[in-house]
């Protein structure tokens, strides 16, 4: 919705229409772990904007329950269905948005589509999730995944008492992480009796003769469990770029260029179907997440309605909650500058275990990333790196950053600025 209303606002003239899967619009998706865990009571506390006052208050043609099948981009035609009727029929267009945004992976395996078996993206899944755990009582969980989706969706389960296992596919909490950071989640999680287990040998939903999960297979071993949540991340919807031959990034999310235009002249993409670049080392990236889609779509509208809206890039920022533990990550790891032909040092701090932090600086002692984990002040403190990075700030520079202070709220020397002392102690050692 931030493409329409930025076209909406550049053009108060424009004819535009919104093409709809759902019967609803606009939610805030990333409030389901809350809703899930019971501190938001209904569903509809999760959409933001209802389809009456998209048509009425903004002028759109809102066509909810309605699938996009297939775009002729010589044509400048969209075929659409009613799935209330099956009807079908024609659109034609001048400019094409897609925001076709991201499905949950679901890997091959045997029963994934059981009863039982889960994957949490919009608000009617966390509602069939919190259905069936007040129906059918479970009494184990296993979670498929241990990135950030796993870990919060893990501590909203938690509150209904059921006994947790986290299997991680890889041979860590998440690939992204310096170890300090990572321990720090890892400790949280064990204090919280969330079991973790790594392997990459699962392949299958073990169900019983009525079709009720009993567990998750792995070569020589079963899982025993009576729900499954899969949170092994997400895949671009491109079905309606494929129709239309656009072409897509080694990711497999739709390459756009910097006015968030397609390889077709008039079709624009933005949001979790699409690529973006990162800011430091200007390579293509698929980042779906909110912050990235509002971006985009605004820019998207710009552009579709005459304007010359740019794509801004993105440092892969983000953070979250593991229970009361706060998590942050901005810019590069040590080891994807590496991966990238950057030599990266890290200087590591931890401050009376509020808060630990790992600064990850080039050679030239030049920030390019930031992680922290603490009990509180994360997000001030990720948000500062993040616009220090930005600002391609040394740590000289973010040492002598004046920042508040007052004893109530925060240490005399912030620990920014403590760490990157540590970091240049280091580098002159």
């Amino acid at each position: 919705m931030a493409a329409v209303m930025r076209a909406r606002r550049n053009r108060p003239d424009m004819d535009i229409t919104v093409i709809e899967r759902s019967s609803h619009i606009s939610s805030a998706n990333c409030s389901i772990p809350d809703f899930l865990a019971g501190a938001i009571a209904s569903k509809d506390d999760l959409f933001v904007l209802t389809p009456e006052s998209v048509r009425v208050d903004y002028r759109i043609n809102l066509l909810t329950n309605h699938n996009a099948i297939d775009v002729n981009a010589v044509k400048r035609e969209i075929s659409v269905q009613n799935k209330a009727t099956s009807q079908e029929f024609s659109l034609p267009y001048d400019r094409l948005i897609l925001a076709t945004g991201a499905s949950p992976f679901k890997p091959n395996w045997p029963n994934i589509n059981s009863k039982g078996v889960f994957a949490l993206r919009a608000p009617h899944d966390a509602d069939a999730l919190r259905s069936f755990i007040q129906t059918q009582k479970p009494r184990k969980i296993v979670v498929v995944g241990t990135g950030t989706i796993a870990q919060v969706c893990a501590a909203a389960l938690h509150s209904y008492g059921l006994d947790i296992k986290m299997i991680g596919l890889t041979s860590g909490l998440m690939t992204d992480l310096e170890s300090t950071i990572s321990k720090r989640l890892y400790d949280t999680l064990a204090n919280n009796n969330i079991d973790l287990y790594f392997t990459d040998n699962l392949y299958g939903i073990k169900v019983s003769l009525d079709n009720k999960v009993i567990g998750i297979e792995e070569h020589g071993d079963l899982h025993q469990c009576d729900m499954v949540l899969l949170a092994m991340g997400v895949t671009p919807n491109v079905d309606l770029a494929d129709s239309a031959s656009i072409s897509l990034g080694k990711n497999g999310a739709i390459t756009v260029d910097k006015h968030l235009k397609t390889s077709r002249e008039t079709i624009y993409a933005c949001g979790d179907c699409a690529e973006t670049f990162h800011k430091i080392t200007h390579k293509p990236v698929y980042w779906p997440l909110a912050t990235t889609s509002a971006r985009q779509g605004r820019q998207a509208g710009e552009s579709a309605s005459g304007g010359q809206g740019q794509d801004t890039g993105t440092l892969t920022t983000r953070i979250w909650t593991c229970f009361d533990l706060q998590v942050g990550r901005t810019g590069l790891s040590v080891k994807q500058a590496e991966e990238f032909g950057i030599k990266a040092s890290k200087a590591e701090i931890s401050v009376d275990r509020q808060m630990d932090m790992a600064l990850i600086y080039d050679q030239n002692e030049r920030l390019i990333g930031a992680q922290m984990a603490g009990m509180r002040n994360v997000h001030a403190a990720l948000n500062t790196l993040a616009a220090a990075i930005e600002g391609k700030l040394t740590l000289r520079e973010i040492e002598g950053l004046d920042l508040g202070y007052t004893p109530k709220l925060s240490t005399l020397w912030d620990p920014i600025q403590i760490a990157a002392r540590q970091g240049r102690k280091q580098r002159k050692s």
